[in-house]
């Protein structure tokens, strides 16, 4: 018998994760990448090692994989139904490890594609689409 604690005890994992658009909780998103990038470049003057570092500006990026059906309810909120019209919305990802609840905000994302992709033999339809978010909030703000 294993008598030794868990060290660290629960970890995040993709169950612990809970999503929300326009204020929907979207429950059967089947990923989720986000991000920020900045160029850091160091900057030389004499001899051979850098005297300084030049930052440029950040890019930051989000992509979700949903199924139609949590699609649909995105587009019910749209005055045309298409994804592309509807107006800059935040995405809140709240991770739910007891003790360790972290909030994450996906800010001011519109939607730069609409469609759907479909094969024979799937068993679900889904689509990855890619956001345009203006920023991203760490933490709880």
């Amino acid at each position: 018998m294993n008598v030794r604690p868990l060290i660290n005890g629960r970890t995040y994992d993709y169950v612990s994760i809970t999503l929300s658009i326009l204020g929907v909780p979207l429950e059967a998103v089947k990923a989720i990448n986000y991000g920020v990038e900045q160029p850091k470049e160091n900057q030389y003057g004499t001899g051979t090692e850098p005297v300084s570092r030049g930052k440029g500006a950040k890019t930051y990026t989000a992509s979700l994989e949903i199924p139609m059906e949590e699609v649909e309810m995105i587009r019910a909120a749209s005055s045309t139904g298409s994804l592309v019209d509807l107006d800059m919305f935040d995405v809140v990802v709240f991770f739910g490890v007891q003790g360790k609840f972290k909030t994450h905000t996906i800010k001011n994302c519109e939607f730069s594609v609409d469609g759907v992709e479909a094969s024979q033999g799937d068993t679900q339809i889904s689509k990855t689409f890619d956001l345009t978010p203006s920023h991203i909030v760490y933490g709880n703000g």
